[in-house]
């Protein structure tokens, strides 16, 4: 059964949440122009977390997915860098779903 690691409401007032699954494994939802996307939290360049806090994914814009640590800006629909130190390379994608009352699922769990 798939894992409900989300709801979509979570992304209506904040468009990004960082989530901690109980196995320990790190995680990041985005929601860009009604689009939810999901990655490891984990940054291409040096290996670390993303956010400055849970909700922290995105540039001020919330258009594009910013490193905390360095500024890397990243594509939500594909985690591609585009600006950076890791410019070219990719965040890791998760696949999800979200099924008809909105719950947000690992689709490979």
């Amino acid at each position: 059964m798939p894992m409900r690691i989300a709801r979509l409401s979570q992304l209506e007032t904040q468009p990004s949440l960082g989530v901690t699954l109980p196995d320990g494994r790190r995680l990041f939802l985005v929601s860009v122009h009604g689009v939810v996307s999901a990655f490891v939290n984990r940054c291409p360049h040096q290996q670390v977390p993303l956010n400055w806090d849970d909700a922290s994914f995105l540039e001020a814009g919330g258009e594009l997915i910013q490193c905390g640590v360095h500024g890397a800006l990243f594509l939500p629909e594909t985690g591609e860098c585009v600006f950076g130190p890791c410019q070219g390379r990719f965040l890791e994608p998760l696949p999800i779903s979200v099924d008809a009352e909105g719950n947000i699922h690992l689709a490979s769990e």
